[in-house]
């Protein structure tokens, strides 16, 4: 049965400062009394003067504030707590008679029957029992890993010191719930056999002051109620647990101040409910009569309106825990449910809801919600077949009554013969049996069909992967195993939803209750966990995976990228983590010894990279490093014929040491844009400029980019200049340069003579005018007008000399082309052939 223990310290009793005095009203006494703290300043001014002030100190938060109201208001809460706990039952009276009926479909009793005739089958179809112990035997595969269910994860950002704290925090809670709370395991195995059959579950996570350590509890269905209009248990007006406490421990939890120290009346056998009742008749308990005696405790969470209770500044209606003994009606403890110094008094969760499929309101469904009509049709199947079968074996019918078999009436044994008394009788007409027929093979197909429903319906992942390898390809198989795996992955998801919201409650105890420092030992090594590391920069999670359900899941993943990886080019894919990972999901023991964890790179010279790439191990480059060096050293080595011949793994090594080169080269022009960018940073002009375009970065690193560029070009023309056919191009282009001077120096000669011809003839033109004119003759102008006209021929013939010394200008041009492209062909042939 569930338990209840006090999730708070022991609160002190001496609440009154008393200070005696022998005279009173004649000592000469002053004091003050500081309301908020409660401090005493006593002035004595008379020796041998005493006084006595009863000062009350207020309490702790989380104190049992029964000693503070009187009976009536006691009294009256009492009733009300009853009054809603009745009320609660009675809404789900007819949910409850329905579980009552599907208890008998697990087929846990063996009976014997007499109807529909005495020795007719019994047996039960195990379509129900078999689903709820699947699934409860897969889903604590997954949340229960056996390393522990607990995950922690950094808020924001993941500095060194989060990272650290997530690690104390996932490594302290993971020893928490499978060392320091050995019950945990067992009652969440106890829930996941419920879940799937009644679709609710409840656990409950309190702090034990007796223990001295937080507490995990399975809280079945018939021990919790909740307000009918509830739809989940944050925003439920009010739940109750039906606690059962011996006399004996209600004494202690009194004397240790957990209940108020009140007489009850005796304890007696408790009224248990229709769901435990059922229960005990399946499996065959009953109560121990009057030997084990139990009070009945009600706990309910509910809002209170306490005018009495300082802390709660006139609000309508606050969170409080009220805990009553149920026959009488007597309030044991009320205490506050809220977080001290929270303004919005919001209400404190020890409890955790696990669904199995949501439903309509606030309990879910489960398998006898929907497999309890199918098994009790295959039950019906299953027992019509058995007695026919049997009736087909061993058939009855009818005789004469003349006829007496000599002996008794026991079944004919195989090869037994019996006498008959039958005398002048034809024993074949005395003995009439009746025409059994064999077992309906139509019946036998609908008990397959409704079994296969069933079984479909809860689980067929089995099937998928034993039909497997008749389905092809690797994504076909994946795609049914999906297809198939729907039903339980969505329940997995509220699982692993629930398991989270289980982990941060009791996270929040640690943080309420741990020590500043609490030192706990594991295998090997003795580890500190700290109270501020429930701080909240922490998230807490299960381990499990709300989208891979099941390791046959996995190994399909895997297995695709195994062959996604054969078929990709060498060192895209890291073999050795896929590797490792199938070796996990196969639950091979001892994984990191059969595949030691690889060493972290580290910055080191070239060589050591060489060394380390030919032994397996990863390199990397690092900022600040020499990159040409490593470039330089690392690419002779790749073009080394000797280590192409003596290497068998050498396209191995080449390829992860010019994945490396190309590393250093990127990190190199990364350090380059980098400066260039600082430097364009520092000067004034040019950072107002960047300042003022849309994309500051982008500019910044296209300038930086182009200077790189331009010096890599500058470079580049310096190295080709220095080889001997580069100085033999340079001094044939400029033998070529001289060629072409003399030319051109040819063809200014010839339109300088050209142009003072000119000047001659235009010379000659004006004093012919000025005789022509002064003579007055017309014959003059004629000759004068024919000579013009033989002057403009003698132009235009300049002209086209001048337009042949251009075209024999153009014709140098190409022939020192061709020689450049000839030499430069020589080159390239000496080269190959070299």
């Amino acid at each position: 049965m569930a338990t209840e223990k006090n999730p708070y310290d022991q609160i002190p009793t001496d609440n009154v400062i008393q200070i005696k005095a022998e005279d009173p009203m004649s000592a000469n006494v002053s004091y003050q009394v500081d309301p908020e703290t409660g401090e005493v300043e006593v002035d004595f001014q008379a020796e041998g003067s005493e006084i006595e002030v009863e000062i009350e100190i207020e309490s702790e938060f989380y104190e049992n504030l029964v000693d503070k109201l009187d009976e009536d208001t006691l009294e009256e809460i009492g009733h009300t707590v009853i009054d809603k706990f009745e009320a609660d039952k009675d809404s789900r009276a007819e949910w409850e008679s329905m579980f009552e009926r599907g208890f008998d479909l697990l087929g846990l009793k063996l009976e014997d029957t007499t109807e529909p005739f005495e020795g007719a089958a019994t047996a039960v179809h195990p379509l129900l029992i078999e689903s709820a112990v699947k699934f409860q035997s897969k889903a604590s595969q997954e949340l229960f890993p056996s390393k522990g269910p607990v995950k922690a994860q950094v808020l924001g950002d993941a500095t060194v010191e989060k990272q650290q704290q997530a690690n104390r925090v996932q490594n302290f809670m993971n020893y928490q719930v499978t060392t320091q709370m050995p019950e945990y395991f067992d009652e969440f195995e106890r829930m996941l056999f419920h879940l799937p059959l009644i679709g609710s579950s409840i656990k409950k996570i309190y702090y034990d002051s007796s223990l001295g350590r937080p507490v995990s509890e399975f809280v079945p269905i018939d021990q919790f109620y909740v307000s009918y209009y509830a739809s989940d248990l944050r925003r439920a007006d009010r739940y109750t647990h039906v606690i059962y406490r011996s006399p004996v421990d209600i004494a202690r939890c009194m004397e240790a101040g957990m209940y108020a120290d009140i007489e009850l009346p005796n304890a007696g056998i408790p009224e248990l409910s229709g769901m435990a009742s059922k229960m005990d008749n399946v499996l065959g308990l009953s109560p121990a009569g009057d030997n084990d005696p139990q009070y009945v405790l009600l706990e309910q969470h509910c809002y209170l309106e306490l005018p009495e209770d300082k802390m709660h500044e006139g609000k309508t209606a606050c969170p409080y825990i009220v805990t009553i003994e149920q026959s009488s009606g007597s309030v044991l403890s009320i205490r506050r449910n809220w977080n001290e110094g929270d303004e919005r008094y919001e209400k404190k969760m020890h409890f955790t809801h696990y669904r199995y499929v949501p439903g309509f309101g606030f309990y879910g469904l489960g398998l006898i919600h929907f497999l309890g009509n199918l098994t009790m049709s295959a039950t019906a199947a299953m027992r019509s077949l058995l007695d026919a079968g049997q009736f087909a074996n061993l058939p009855g019918g009818f005789k004469a009554k003349g006829v007496r078999i000599v002996g008794d009436n026991d079944p004919i044994a195989p090869g037994e013969f019996k006498e008959v008394e039958a005398t002048g009788v034809d024993l074949s007409k005395a003995i009439v049996p009746l025409p059994f027929k064999e077992p309906s093979g139509t019946l036998f197909n609908m008990l397959s069909f409704v079994t296969g429903a069933g079984q479909k319906f809860a689980d067929s992942t089995e099937q998928v992967i034993s039909d497997s390898g008749g389905y092809g390809p690797v994504g076909t198989t994946m795609a049914l195993l999906e297809a198939s795996s729907k039903f339980f992955t969505a329940i997995h998801k509220r699982l692993h939803k629930a398991q989270g919201d289980e982990f941060k409650i009791l996270a929040r105890v640690d943080y309420e209750y741990l020590p500043n420092e609490y030192p706990y030992k594991l295998p090997g090594c003795l580890e500190k966990i700290f109270k501020k590391d429930f701080n909240g920069d922490v998230d807490i999670i299960p381990i499990s995976d709300p989208n891979i359900p099941s390791n046959a899941q996995r190994m399909m993943l895997i297995q695709m990228v195994q062959q996604i990886a054969a078929q990709s080019p060498p060192d895209m894919f890291d073999m050795e983590e896929i590797n490792r990972m199938l070796l996990t999901t196969a639950n091979v023991p001892n994984v990191d010894k059969i595949m030691p964890l690889k060493k972290e790179a580290m910055p080191q010279d070239p060589l050591s990279d060489i060394k380390d790439a030919n032994k397996g191990t990863p390199i990397k480059a690092f900022k600040g490093q020499n990159h040409d060096a490593h470039m330089q050293v690392k690419g002779s080595y790749i073009q080394d014929p000797m280590n192409q011949q003596t290497n068998p793994a050498f396209a191995k090594v080449a390829g992860a040491l010019q994945a490396n080169i190309s590393e250093h080269a990127m990190l190199k022009y990364e350090e380059q844009i980098e400066g260039l960018a600082m430097q364009a940073m520092q000067d004034p002009q040019a950072a107002a400029m960047l300042s003022q375009m849309p994309d500051p970065v982008a500019a910044m690193q296209a300038q930086a980019a182009q200077q790189i560029m331009q010096a890599g070009m500058a470079m580049a023309q310096q190295k080709q200049a220095g080889t001997p056919e580069a100085q033999m191009v340079q001094l044939e282009a400029q033998r070529l340069g001289v060629e072409q001077g003399k030319v051109q120096a040819q063809m200014a000669n010839k339109q300088v003579d050209a142009a003072l011809k000119q000047r001659d003839l235009d010379l000659k033109e004006q004093k012919i005018i000025l005789d022509a004119q002064k003579a007055g003759a017309s014959d003059a102008l004629k000759d004068a007008q024919k000579e013009e006209d033989r002057n403009n021929k003698r132009v235009l013939k300049a002209m086209d000399l001048i337009g042949d010394l251009m075209k024999a200008q153009e014709n140098n041009e190409l022939e020192e082309s061709k020689v450049v492209a000839n030499l430069l062909m020589n080159f390239i042939k000496e080269g190959k052939n070299t």
